[in-house]
């Protein structure tokens, strides 16, 4: 279609297209003027090969490496993410590049940069790789049994930073070899507020008010990864037992992204806790999930790194594991089923609940193992990431 032909036949396309192209344009004359500025001697540069999604990624880290002192430089591969990025951190260098040419043409200037830090796998994370002499770090966003954890793709990092214990014992049991890559313990630095909250006995905290946190995940790129527990959710939201006094909900951000009919899942949700008497908040999609984890003191999750967020404040955890789905997930010495309390349906949730709130928290002893073993307790308490970013 020509221009004047979209211009007659749809006009709000051309205009559209016609701003998105002026965006384009503004923003290539951007990274030409970033380039008097990467002369400065950054030595530490994190890397998101990701679109908008991955705002909740970086956000995860960038407070500790600003708490750090070191100088550091943000380098994205979508321009969309580029635009937003600027407007979240106006007062940071970042950098857009949407080729490995740019890359090459950066690199050309970032001559003190020492390593490079991946919040995410992703495939153009590669087109840095060649500059071997730097460190290559998976520090990534979150610490969970998927099977996502631990893959062959690991092999083109130097480092993986990991929480805890359980991340290595999940490299040490999977079936292939990891060759030269090593494993260093940092612990959660976002958690640690959490888990200095988490010495007060959870039942014991807000007045003695039951605050539930939920946090789902979406429903996966295929249905044999659909992990969902969204409609359930529905069910139990309608029965929920009155010791409940709020109700915190934050849905993933791609929920709906495959199954359009999961769009319209917050408003349902709204639409019954509405009918109830109980306080309840929905929370914007890309919210830091730790600062909902300190004002809750029960939980609900699907199978996801939110379960080891959650862990941080010791407080019961519900997991929904679907019982129709072969999960493969990676394997460390501590499942699931040791320290959250297993549903798969919304009766078999409601009576544990009632359970747990009526007394019966018999997994409270495993829960503080865990604690220990997958988040780094004592690594997170003792600043141990911010130390290794300062050691570089």
């Amino acid at each position: 279609m020509s221009k004047f032909t979209k211009l007659l036949k749809n006009p709000k396309l051309f205009f559209k297209d016609a701003l998105i192209k002026k965006e384009k344009i503004v923003i290539n004359k951007t990274i030409d003027s970033y380039n008097y500025n990467i002369f400065y001697p950054y030595t530490h540069l994190i890397h998101s090969g990701e679109n908008v999604s991955g705002l909740s990624h970086i956000n995860l880290w960038i407070p500790y490496f600003e708490k750090a002192n070191i100088q550091f430089i943000i380098l994205v591969r979508d321009y969309e993410f580029f635009l937003l990025l600027k407007d979240t951190y106006p007062y940071k260098t970042i950098l857009l590049a949407k080729n490995k040419k740019d890359i090459d043409n950066y690199f050309k200037q970032l001559s003190y940069v020492k390593a490079c830090f991946y919040p995410s796998n992703t495939g153009n994370n590669l087109h840095l790789l060649q500059y071997d002499n730097i460190k290559h770090i998976f520090i990534g966003h979150g610490d969970s049994d998927k099977s996502a954890s631990a893959h062959k793709y690991f092999r083109i990092y130097d480092e993986n930073w990991v929480a805890g214990d359980a991340h290595i014992d999940r490299f040490k049991n999977a079936s292939f070899d990891f060759l030269g890559l090593k494993h260093i313990k940092v612990g959660r630095p976002n958690l640690k507020d959490v888990l200095t909250i988490s010495r007060l006995d959870w039942k014991k905290r807000f007045n003695g008010k039951i605050n539930l946190l939920y946090l789902s995940t979406w429903e996966g790129v295929y249905e044999e990864q659909n992990y969902t527990s969204v409609e359930i959710m529905k069910k139990v939201f309608n029965t929920i037992p009155m010791k409940v006094d709020t109700i915190s909900i934050k849905l993933h951000p791609w929920i709906g992204k495959r199954d359009n009919s999961l769009l319209n899942t917050q408003k349902e949700l709204e639409t019954i806790l509405r009918q109830k008497n109980v306080e309840f908040n929905i929370f914007d999609k890309n919210k830091a999930i730790n600062s909902l984890v300190k004002e809750s003191n029960i939980f609900i999750c699907d199978i996801s790194a939110v379960i080891t967020d959650s862990l941080a404040a010791d407080a019961p955890i519900f997991v929904y594991i679907p019982k129709d789905k072969d999960i493969k997930l990676s394997q460390s010495k501590m499942g699931y089923k040791d320290y959250t309390y297993i549903f798969s349906t919304a009766d078999e949730l409601l009576q544990k609940m009632v359970k747990v709130l009526n007394g019966d928290d018999y997994l409270k002893k495993n829960r503080k193992e865990a604690m220990e073993y997958i988040l780094g307790s004592d690594e997170t308490i003792s600043n141990k990431f911010i130390e290794k970013l300062q050691q570089i």
